[in-house]
């Protein structure tokens, strides 16, 4: 957490990509390589859903920063994803690459692609599509560089005497979070801060709103929306269904005090399984809709 901390504030980008350890080994238009190296395998073993988003988003727009200016801002439009439900083990890597924008659209809109791999094996791929937008006053540019956590030496910060409140706030988070945690393998659930219930025909969860999951202008970061709309989903079905693909639709910004989400099952068959999941925020503004399909695993079949 302190590391990450640091992180955040030499690199300029959200603390849930530095907590992950996100590494931006390259960026280039053609070929970027951005690799996850702190654990993010779920309890079935497959990636967990937060890091599979943060990764993906964080890929995706690598290629795209690198035909832009350093002083812009991409807001995810769209993201399709693809998973193997392969095993997962950091670290994570993900190559990706920049298609270009969208012809004849009134805003500018690109385009790129990505492939995943955990431990030799593909793992997922992928497709997004991000507006260009311009980067609002005061707000840091990030420095897309590599991380090594294993190399780290720098002196750890001291909770006490050098963290600003705002970084007091994440740390004493993450200290309750590990707290409240029953075993090792809830404690990003804990993190996250993800409430899903399940009920007849779906799911409903909320998550509150905080630095802990915030992008840089302090909207829920895309790939948080996407791990909690994957929570929901989950939620909603019995144990044993995975997730196979999914298909994001970003709305409008995840700002507010708290967000909600509701899952709807809207096909569950022997061995296959759909659902829909729409995030709003408190006030019911739409945030993000997502249509999700699940695969039953062989071991619980």
């Amino acid at each position: 957490m302190l590391r990450a901390i640091r992180r955040r504030r030499e690199h300029g980008f959200h603390f849930a990509g530095n907590f992950l350890a996100v590494s931006f080994d390259r960026v280039t238009t053609e070929e970027s390589l951005v690799s996850m190296k702190a654990e993010c395998h779920a309890r079935d073993g497959t990636i967990d859903g937060t890091a599979l988003g943060v990764l993906a988003d964080l890929a995706l727009a690598a290629p795209v920063r690198a035909a832009l200016p350093a002083d812009t801002r991409l807001a995810t439009v769209n993201m399709q994803l693809q998973l193997t439900g392969a095993p997962c083990h950091a670290p994570v890597t993900a190559r990706s690459s920049f298609h270009g924008f969208i012809h004849g659209a009134a805003g500018r809109q690109a385009v790129s692609r990505v492939t995943l791999h955990g431990a030799g094996q593909e793992i997922g791929l992928g497709t997004a599509t991000f507006m260009v937008l311009d980067l609002p006053p005061g707000t840091p540019i990030p420095f897309l560089t590599p991380v090594d956590p294993a190399l780290d030496e720098a002196p750890l910060l001291d909770p006490e005497r050098d963290l600003d409140p705002g970084e007091r706030a994440l740390f004493e988070h993450a200290r309750m979070a590990l707290g409240d945690s029953k075993a090792d393998d809830d404690f990003l659930d804990r993190l996250w801060g993800y409430r899903t219930r399940p009920h007849k025909g779906g799911a409903s969860g909320t998550l509150a709103n905080g630095p802990h999951i915030g992008n840089r202008v302090g909207h829920v970061q895309g790939g948080v929306l996407l791990g909690f709309a994957q929570a929901t989903s989950q939620a909603a079905l019995p144990a044993g269904w995975g997730l196979s693909s999914v298909t994001a639709c970003y709305v409008s910004p995840g700002e507010g005090r708290e967000l909600k989400a509701q899952a709807e099952i809207v096909h569950q068959g022997r061995t296959t399984a759909v659902t829909r999941v729409a995030i709003a925020t408190d006030e019911g503004r739409r945030v993000l809709e997502v249509l999700a399909t699940h695969s039953l695993r062989a071991a619980a079949a």
